[in-house]
């Protein structure tokens, strides 16, 4: 995710006393109806009137089969309600990248403080606000989502708790403890409801904990499963990493899963180890992976690595994408997951196996020699997926002329171009993609009917990043242990911010759209917040540093609308659902949580 995740705002401390209190505010009302006990085949649909997991369907292809909104009327969409969490300015620091669940006409809308709000989707009005006491100071201050299921919304809260929130009153049903911020543990994934079960996957890697995948009952909160990112020794992949290494491993779930019902999968994808750089030897399994799971256990059925011992932040965090495609090598379709990551590519794998389907080859890189070879103790090879790539991959001296913070030059070169800490040699690397990546947590889609995948991506120059010596690098649970230094972004290049669409037979740039520059210096450029594609063939996507909400041709990329100005720059994924009017919306969430619905 963002380096924004490395600062957790001073204000947040203010904002969480205020709001200690637990409380559920705004009158029980009929219209929100419960939710059933959801069957697989229930949540394996694509979205349509309702929109029950957090990407959609348990395939998250964020795609919605609705109808009413088309290329020929999107341009008489107008904002139809707002909503708001009413939260103190304080507040306004806090991150918000929530999406919406919709059922019957109600939305369940969380932000980044844990607070949770039913809304009616067709006026905006609050039903109900849930508003928790939050028994640990957070990490970070992002909620990404909400599952549903059983009547009860659940929420993993960056406390380290998961809990369970009666659908139509708002109050708390149970709240389980199964993460620790103290101990470097917390929640910013949504959930998932799957079959009776809640599925999470905890965050906070960098801060020196050991990230896990956990499944609970959803009728009492009770643990079923566990599985740990890093393995403990005798397990799979233990012989990957330096001694004691993996207790304090990272690799976070910074986003939601995906589950296929046929093959009882759920997949995963995986951070950063820590700290950055400076480990010892090993690929570090299975920290920057795609990982399948068998969901009822939580047993590992298969992985693919997709950085071997990454030294430059490049983990997995956009949400795995399930789709079935015929690749021409024989009459059957084969299911595939494929996954955009921060090095710039995406990863295209048979679902079932865990093979490459168009090839992935490991590839020579860069080595270092010396001191600095024993400093970084980096992987040979690298895997190239075939294809091309969807953003930048190198640096050059022109993009980065001045003296990194060490005094020397910036080391410039493509991807996995290797950085190292010996006293008297460059420490710092133009690292390209950043580690912010090509593309982030921003939520992708997928269309059948295109088979394009729609990325919020970055391009560049990349950013400074610079090894330490190993005698400053210490890892304390619940402190950030990055173990690296970083340098001001280039002065004469900055980042590019494109919406592009990757055509996954053949895994290359269909088309990209590059989104508006910010005209002051201020404000950052456009940031997509996540797309959603529309069976009309559309493409929905934010441009935050204009605070507008766009719609593009999924076939051809070109901008159809625009929406005005909102008060608020978008900062979750859109949604679509119909009211209970029997419109189809488009709703946002927005900062300051504030809320964004469009309709006709």
């Amino acid at each position: 995710m963002r380096l924004f995740r490395m600062i957790v705002p001073v204000a947040l401390a203010g904002v969480l006393v205020a709001l200690a209190v637990a409380s559920t505010t705004g009158a029980k009302s009929v219209a929100v109806a419960p939710a059933p006990p959801f069957t697989p085949q229930d949540l394996n649909l694509p979205a349509a009137g309702d929109w029950l997991t957090v990407g959609g369907g348990l395939q998250d292809q964020r795609l919605t089969t609705l109808t009413q909104v088309t290329p020929a009327n999107v341009t008489s969409l107008h904002l139809a309600w707002t909503g708001t969490f009413n939260l103190p300015k304080a507040a306004a620091a806090v991150p918000e990248e929530g999406a919406a669940l919709a059922y019957k006409g109600t939305l369940y809308m969380p932000n980044g403080l844990n607070q949770v709000q039913a809304i009616d989707g067709a006026t905006g009005k609050a039903l109900w606000t849930y508003v928790p006491v939050n028994d640990a100071p957070a990490l970070l201050p992002a909620v990404r989502g909400l599952a549903l299921g059983d009547g009860k919304v659940f929420e993993g809260q960056n406390d380290g708790n998961v809990v369970a929130i009666d659908q139509q009153s708002g109050q708390p049903i149970w709240k389980t403890k199964v993460g620790d911020p103290t101990d470097g543990v917390q929640f910013t994934s949504a959930p998932v409801y799957y079959n009776h079960m809640v599925i999470e996957g905890a965050s906070g890697g960098d801060w020196g904990g050991r990230s896990f995948a956990i499944g609970l009952d959803a009728k009492t909160g009770v643990e079923l499963w566990r599985w740990y990112v890093a393995p403990a020794p005798g397990e799979l992949g233990s012989g990957t990493w330096g001694i004691s290494e993996w207790q304090r491993g990272g690799g976070a779930i910074w986003i939601y899963p995906s589950v296929d019902p046929v093959s009882g999968l759920l997949y995963l994808v995986t951070g950063n180890p820590i700290p950055w750089n400076g480990r010892g030897p090993g690929k570090n399994l299975w920290t920057d992976s795609i990982v399948a799971l068998h969901i009822d256990t939580g047993t590992f059925a298969w992985g693919f690595q997709t950085v071997h011992h990454d030294i430059w932040d490049y983990d997995v965090t956009n949400p795995p994408i399930l789709f079935d495609l015929n690749y021409g090598c024989s009459p059957a379709v084969t299911p595939a997951v494929g996954v955009a990551s921060k090095t710039g590519w995406v990863y295209l794998l048979n679902r079932v196996t865990g093979h490459p389907i168009l090839g992935i080859p490991e590839k020579k890189v860069r080595q270092l020699t010396g001191r600095a070879a024993k400093y970084a103790n980096l992987w040979k090879t690298q895997p190239f997926p075939n294809g091309e790539p969807f953003t930048s991959q190198c640096s050059t001296r022109r993009q980065w002329p001045k003296p990194a913070p060490d005094n020397k030059r910036f080391i410039v070169g493509c991807i996995f171009t290797p950085y190292a800490y010996v006293k008297g040699r460059p420490s710092f690397l133009a690292s390209t993609p950043a580690a912010e990546g090509g593309v982030d947590w921003q939520p992708s889609s997928y269309n059948p009917n295109t088979h394009f995948q729609y990325l919020c991506s970055i391009s560049g120059a990349g950013s400074g990043l610079g090894a330490i010596p190993n005698a400053q690098k210490t890892i304390v649970p619940g402190q950030l242990s990055l173990g690296v230094n970083f340098g001001a972004p280039s002065p004469n290049t900055p980042d590019i911010d494109q919406l592009i669409a990757m055509n996954m037979e053949n895994n290359k740039v269909a088309w990209k759209v590059t989104q508006p520059p910010s005209r002051n210096k201020k404000i950052p450029s456009a940031r997509c917040t996540g797309t959603m594609s529309t069976a009309t063939g559309l493409v929905f996507a934010s441009q935050t540093n204009t605070n507008q909400l766009a719609a593009y041709d999924a076939t051809t990329g070109k901008r159809i609308w625009l929406s005005p100005r909102l008060p608020t720059a978008p900062g979750g994924p859109p949604v679509s659902y119909l009211g209970a009017d029997g419109k189809q919306y488009i709703a946002i969430l927005g900062n300051a949580g504030q809320m964004y619905g469009f309709s006709f």
